[in-house]
């Protein structure tokens, strides 16, 4: 009998924990989630793909698709995927771990722990190589490097770039380089004294339980190891079979996301790093001559609507990897597919805007350049200036002087009547007014402005801001000044009207349908272009949108016939009527349609636009070109060559895709011929030299 209430007792607690799993793991939106993956993978031809976030106590993961088609078996939550570059943050925890047990220094020239690279012209101070300034080459020749099919220990590895020059002085230019991260790596062998695998595996995946992390061999066997694809001519082939040994510590590791979660929050939790190192790692980098980077050491930083963020995207054959960390909001989120290509970053972004009901750094559009140019720097502000006191919960500075020259620095430049004095040379003010060029004077004002707003009105009116943008939070500190007549960080009249002008457009048109707004091939173009037309009407200021509908209608062009999208680039023109984006969108179809004469006069409207000019340069057309050629469209890239020809006849960049294109079709013609007829000794040996 005792026997028995114990085993219902160990029974019903079973159920209870499953109950209490069960719904940490619920996820409200899980079903309009899945179905926009499914949607979003059919469109991009992915073949597997697992996503997963936690926030707080709660962690969801799922799988969809396949990871090997052949043999039809499922993706999981815990399918393992190749990480791609999302190995070179655990490089760069490694190489702190080691500078806080006193084995190397930052500052150390990597040659130190590396004896078997040679000088350069300058020292290469490990500091800089973890930021990518270290001026180490990237790939030189990728159909080669990219190709290698034995394996390669550390010192072979490093061999490979041993001579190349570098390509700057450290410091002074951004120049990304996996190989950089290959030298790091040899740096964690000779300061620990301990292979490279191994150190990971002791000092990082183990501590964090990380049980499905290692580094990539094709000899051993993992479970669930996804096999990897790539389009070909718009048809799914396996990946190319390369050993990424040779990429060890820049891009050598498999992982699942559930391990991914599990890193995430323990760099959160300081579980490996200190609290200091950590930090230092999520700092921005800069120039030599005062200019941020975006990149930390192994994280890019980026802020998200007032959010401090750093994430990483990985690319190589038969992987896309993407690890988001909002480290204040305990938010993080990782996506993998086994899949050469696709839109990586729509799967964490839609996640993302339904779980924290925010849209991705949608930026105001207005027509006006001396308007957008001030938006642009409020943005800036807003953004930057936030997502510090987020992070320090404190503001940047609060030296009165200072301060004091900052707001007249930004009443002296954000007057509309200023920059049409002096338009040239007061941009460029504002766009390096976060850089330590001005002394980070944005991130110093939007980050006192927070603390004021916070302690006035809490922490629930910030995650406002985070949803309602920019506007709204000058609007709230304006109204906090009126309060306060004697303040020292007053902000001019005249900005104060342009801000108001500004919010009261902005207000009207962001709203919950517009921030939950996810435009794509497979949602309802029709439908979403005529609401937002009618929520845009007469307003100078309302988001902007471009960059999403003129995806939308070129990638499902490229699945469809063009007219099935005129009718919504029309309205895209009309939406926007100053960007030269719509324009060139609207061009596209009628060429696609053979309406030459028509697509003509949509590229004059484009080259008399007043914002997006770069959406006509000859590189950007060429990519259109190419994409139809890829898609296997090769007539149809043929014709759009030929337009972009007349059009740019200078342009040398139009005659190599024309060349791509034409080798292609010979290609074709010459299988065919043997097809028809393989005793044709010379058409093998064309065929031959083509491949």
């Amino acid at each position: 009998m005792l026997y028995l209430r114990f085993f219902l007792f160990v029974f019903l607690f079973s159920i209870l924990q499953a109950e209490v799993t069960a719904q940490e793991n619920n996820f409200k939106y899980e079903d309009d989630y899945s179905q926009f993956v499914n949607n979003q993978m059919e469109l991009d031809k992915i073949p597997g793909l697992t996503i997963g976030f936690q926030h707080g106590d709660q962690e969801w993961v799922k799988g969809f698709g396949y990871i090997d088609l052949e043999n039809n078996v499922e993706a999981s939550p815990t399918s393992v995927y190749r990480l791609a570059s999302n190995s070179k943050s655990m490089a760069a925890v490694a190489i702190l771990q080691l500078a806080e047990e006193n084995k190397l220094e930052l500052d150390d020239p990597v040659q130190k722990y590396v004896s078997y690279f040679p000088e350069k012209k300058w020292e290469i101070p490990i500091r800089y190589v973890l930021g990518h300034l270290g001026g180490i080459s990237h790939y030189k020749n990728y159909e080669e490097e990219g190709s290698i099919k034995e394996p390669k220990d550390t010192r072979e590895s490093i061999e490979i770039f041993a001579d190349f020059e570098l390509v700057a002085e450290p410091g002074t230019e951004y120049s990304y380089s996996s190989y950089g991260y290959n030298l790091l790596g040899a740096a964690i062998e000779g300061a620990a004294k301990t292979p490279y695998g191994q150190y990971m595996k002791e000092n990082i995946w183990e501590p964090l339980d990380m049980e499905s992390t290692y580094m990539d061999d094709p000899d051993e066997i993992v479970p669930g190891r996804a096999k990897g694809y790539r389009l070909v001519f718009n048809e799914l082939r396996h990946s190319e079979y390369v050993d990424i040994s040779s990429r060890f510590a820049g891009g050598g590791k498999i992982s699942s996301i559930p391990d991914m979660l599990k890193y995430a929050e323990g760099l959160n939790k300081e579980k490996i790093l200190t609290g200091q190192s950590t930090r230092l790692m999520e700092t921005p980098m800069k120039t030599k001559d005062g200019e941020f980077i975006g990149y930390g050491m192994g994280w890019r930083i980026a802020p998200v609507n007032g959010h401090f963020m750093v994430y990483h995207t990985g690319a190589q054959p038969e992987t896309r990897t993407i690890l988001i960390r909002f480290p204040e909001k305990e938010f993080n989120i990782a996506c993998a597919y086994n899949f050469e290509g696709g839109d990586l970053n729509a799967f964490p972004r839609r996640l993302y805007q339904l779980v924290m009901d925010e849209g991705w750094n949608v930026k105001p559009y207005t027509t006006d350049k001396y308007d957008k140019t001030v938006i642009d720097g409020l943005w800036e502000i807003y953004n930057y200036g936030l997502a510090h006191f987020e992070r320090y919960n404190t503001a940047k500075s609060s030296q009165e002087n200072e301060l004091i020259q900052i707001f007249e620095f930004f009443n002296n430049t954000f007057n509309r009547n200023a920059l049409k004095e002096d338009f040239d040379s007061l941009k460029t003010e504002i766009q390096l007014g976060r850089h330590p060029k001005a002394n980070m004077a944005f991130v110093k004002m939007g980050s006192y402005m927070a603390e004021q707003l916070y302690e006035e009105y809490g922490k629930d009116q910030l995650d406002e801001y985070h949803k309602n943008g920019a506007f709204k939070f000058f609007e709230d500190y304006i109204q906090l000044l009126e309060s306060d007549e004697d303040s020292k960080f007053q902000i001019d009249v005249y900005i104060k009207e342009q801000i108001a002008e500004y919010s009261s457009d902005w207000s009207n048109s962001w709203n919950q349908y517009t921030r939950r707004l996810w435009i794509a091939p497979h949602t309802d173009l029709d439908q979403q272009t005529q609401e937002i037309l009618k929520l845009f009407e007469n307003k100078d200021v309302y988001p902007d949108f471009t960059g999403e509908l003129s995806e939308a209608i070129w990638k499902g062009t490229l699945d469809s016939e063009p007219d099935d999208y005129l009718k919504v680039a029309q309205r895209f023109t009309k939406l926007y009527p100053e960007s030269a984006i719509p324009q060139v969108t609207l061009m596209n179809l009628y060429v696609l349609m053979d309406k030459k004469e028509e697509a003509s006069k949509a590229l004059e409207l484009a080259s008399e636009a007043k914002t997006d000019k770069n959406a006509f340069s000859a590189g950007h057309l060429n990519s259109y070109a190419y994409q139809l050629f890829q898609a296997n469209k090769l007539d149809k890239a043929l014709s759009y060559i030929e337009f972009c020809r007349e059009h740019y006849p200078e342009k040398g960049i139009f005659e190599d895709t024309k060349g791509d294109i034409l080798l292609e079709k010979s290609r074709r013609a010459y299988e065919k011929a043997l097809d028809l007829d393989p005793t044709r000794d010379n058409t093998w040996e064309q065929l031959k030299n083509i491949e």
